[in-house]
């Protein structure tokens, strides 16, 4: 370069860089988390909130803003911001232990960082489970150039559920019994149901019970509301006849997938997870735990008209009103789910989609593409009608028409790196993880900076698991080829597959884990660590083991007969046991004992047996040790095996069923002759009327309490 052109070229830049820098705008909002007394239900109950409202306020900046929050934590417990589908460095990621310090009772945490893509996001705390308690809210972030879709409006819908329970005694719950709030939702799976389904329901739970899969249900928790930006129905007003309206739908819920759907016509998805795609016209779409769905839709004249996001167990809705007009037009119904139709043989989906007549298949083994993609910049694209799906409105079961808008294709060739992940869990004891392991048992899932790696995910259960990848965005395999949606959260649904790539272009450790949020605390999540980088060890991931924790349950019975307990403490690969059965003639029997849960399938133990019994008039009293293996044989029938210390062998066999809503039977016989046969009728969940017919014990009724 000639030193004239030096001289003056170089100044000139020198200035061009000052002024970008100067441009670029520091956005800045500074919240409070606090308790909170809400009533969403009739009830007042103590919540977690950002300033008071719950959801927290929207946050909204615009790429190439600089993003400075400061939360106090004003709570007397820990808690964290987790800046979902962000990407951002590593330490502003917001998972405590892992990423980012915890934010400490009565003190402050600022994350300052740059906005590098737009789109629809959400942030939420990471600590526990707050996020169910309400610390949550929306990011919005706009494209420098305006977005690809103009729309009249732009409106912000937060779905989420809400339970006046404790959310610890949720979880309690959900691990004392796989089926505790069926009967709250209606959902109870009978045999007096089933037969009057007939011989298709008889013989699925037939073939259900033959896999050693008991009747299933689509959610977990029974909830007490479904909200809608904090209210079972929101009203947006100043809507005018003929508006488009970019509604940006977020799913915060703790554990609730949602089908949602519009009054006033078709709706079209135009962006997924804050990503752009070819616009999609649906008339109904389901938006998994921890997604995002951007849709344009029309009020087409002067009156009010409903959104509506169903539960996807069919339990409640919560409603967005478009309008203020005298006339509100509300949204079709969307049938209860028939779980008496699903047939474990054939792996068919749970959804309500496949009650109604005819559906879309699933998504199911999407084929391997061989190209990647990196996460998606902020580029403004100029609408094209004709890049619209030509199809007419229609449901999605999965992602199957998602379409990026350009290509997201990194290379060729197979991926450098291939994980091969199954989902597995046991439901019938709430435990959940990848791989048969918990996060306390297999924490770190390691790559290269610089790869391209795969995630291929084999769902094992019978229940949907929504996953997320934090700090990157990967493509969903999805048939769609070289414009294969980009995604940060995918649905794998029941017994079928999904095949994520991504480019592994970060460093240090990031949270991969499934987002519905039980599944997460009960161990279904891992660590995506950079070999060369991580900082993770064993004792760092400590505090995130709460797969560890101990839970305590007792069932109390009191009979005409005798009197029984069961004191039980356990976690998620131990247990320890205290049964007992005393009788009012002096004779018990008391079993202390120690189980390791192997598999879904089985359990070993070890421990005393305690007995005093009448032999020819008298009490003798002999007490010995013993070990054995609990198996669940096929048609549901558990198999005890045990040896005792004298030498003696016991078979014994087992097994539970559901008469009626509240009425259910239970039998267990062994090799020693001896038997029970027990009604027990389910007054509420702490209490049970019992009668019983026992080889020693003989005729009894009585009550049980349990906890």
């Amino acid at each position: 370069m000639h030193p004239i052109f030096r001289f003056l070229v170089i100044p000139l830049l020198l200035i061009a860089v000052a002024a970008s820098d100067s441009w670029a705008k520091v956005v800045e909002y500074s919240f409070d988390i606090d308790y909170k007394t809400v009533n969403f239900t009739g009830k007042d109950v103590q919540a977690m909130s950002v300033v008071g409202t719950i959801p927290a306020p929207t946050i909204e900046a615009t790429v190439g803003d600089t993003l400075r929050v400061t939360f106090s934590n004003r709570m007397d417990v820990e808690s964290s911001i987790h800046w979902h589908g962000v990407l951002l460095p590593n330490d502003q990621d917001g998972v405590p232990y892992l990423t980012t310090p915890p934010v400490e009772p009565k003190t402050s945490f600022t994350f300052e960082f740059p906005v590098k893509h737009h789109g629809t996001y959400w942030y939420h705390s990471h600590t526990g489970l707050q996020e169910q308690r309400g610390v949550y809210g929306s990011l919005v972030f706009h494209p420098k150039e305006g977005e690809r879709v103009e729309t009249d409006r732009d409106v912000v819908v937060v779905l989420s559920d809400w339970t006046d329970e404790n959310p610890d005694r949720v979880m309690h719950n959900l691990k004392k019994s796989d089926d505790y709030y069926a009967l709250k939702k209606g959902s109870v799976q009978s045999w007096f149901k089933v037969i009057r389904h007939g011989s298709a329901a008889i013989g699925n739970r037939i073939r259900g019970a033959w896999m050693r899969m008991g009747p299933m249900d689509i959610s977990d928790v029974g909830y007490d509301a479904f909200l809608a930006n904090g209210e079972r129905q929101h009203r947006i007003p100043d809507i005018e006849a003929g508006d488009k309206v970019r509604l940006r739908v977020i799913n915060a819920a703790a554990s609730t997938y949602f089908h949602f759907q519009y009054a006033g016509g078709p709706m079209t998805i135009v962006s997924a997870d804050g990503v752009d795609v070819r616009p999609l016209d649906v008339d109904r779409q389901r938006i998994a735990i921890a997604e995002t769905f951007d849709v344009v839709v029309t009020v087409p004249d002067g009156s009010a008209y409903e959104f509506r996001a169903t539960s996807e167990d069919g339990t409640g809705y919560s409603s967005v009103i478009l309008g203020d007009g005298e006339t509100v037009v509300k949204a079709p119904d969307i049938p209860k789910p028939n779980l008496f139709l699903v047939d474990h043989s054939t792996h068919g989906d749970m959804g309500p989609e496949n009650m109604d007549g005819g559906e879309m298949d699933g998504m199911g083994h999407y084929g391997m593409d061989s190209d990647v993609s990196m996460p998606h910049g902020s580029k403004h694209y100029p609408a094209a009608e004709n890049e619209k799906m030509s199809m007419g409105p229609r449901r999605m079961t999965e992602y199957e028409l998602l379409r990026a808008v350009e290509p997201t294709n990194l290379g060729v060739g197979s991926p450098e790196r291939e994980v091969r992940l199954e989902l597995t869990g046991d439901m019938e004891r709430y435990d959940w993880s990848f791989d048969n392991k918990v996060l306390s048992e297999d924490s770190k899932i390691l790559i290269r900076k610089g790869e391209i790696v795969r995630f291929v995910m084999e769902n094992r259960t019978m229940m949907h698991h929504p996953i997320h990848l934090h700090g990157h965005f990967f493509r969903v395999l999805n048939g769609q080829g070289t414009h294969s949606p980009l995604k940060h959260t995918v649905n794998v649904p029941p017994m079928q597959s999904v095949t994520i790539e991504f480019a592994a272009n970060e460093e240090k450790d990031w949270f991969f884990h499934c987002h519905n949020l039980y599944h997460m605390k009960s161990g279904m999540a891992r660590v995506v660590a950079y070999e060369d980088t991580t900082r993770a060890t064993r004792d760092s991931l400590t505090p995130l083991f709460s797969d560890l924790h101990w839970f305590y349950f007792a069932d109390i019975g009191a009979q005409t007969n005798f009197t029984s307990g069961d004191l039980r403490a356990e976690n998620t690969r131990n247990a320890f046991n205290l049964e007992y059965e005393w009788d009012y003639d002096g004779e018990y029997e008391i079993e202390i004992f120690y189980e390791r849960y192997m598999t879904r399938f089985s359990e070993l133990y070890a421990g005393w047996e305690f007995e005093r019994e009448e032999d020819d008039g008298e009490l003798d009293r002999e007490d010995t040790g013993f070990v054995g293996l609990h198996y669940l044989l096929p048609l549901m029938v558990e198999a005890d095996l045990r040896l005792d210390t004298e030498g003696r062998g016991r078979l014994g066999l087992g097994g539970e069923s559901q008469l009626t809503d509240r009425l259910a039977f239970e039998w267990d016989a062994n090799t020693d002759d001896e038997y029970r046969l027990q009604l027990e009728y389910e007054i509420g969940k702490s209490v049970a009327v019992t009668g019983n017919r026992d080889d020693q014990f003989d005729w009894g009724v009585g009550l049980e309490i349990r906890y």
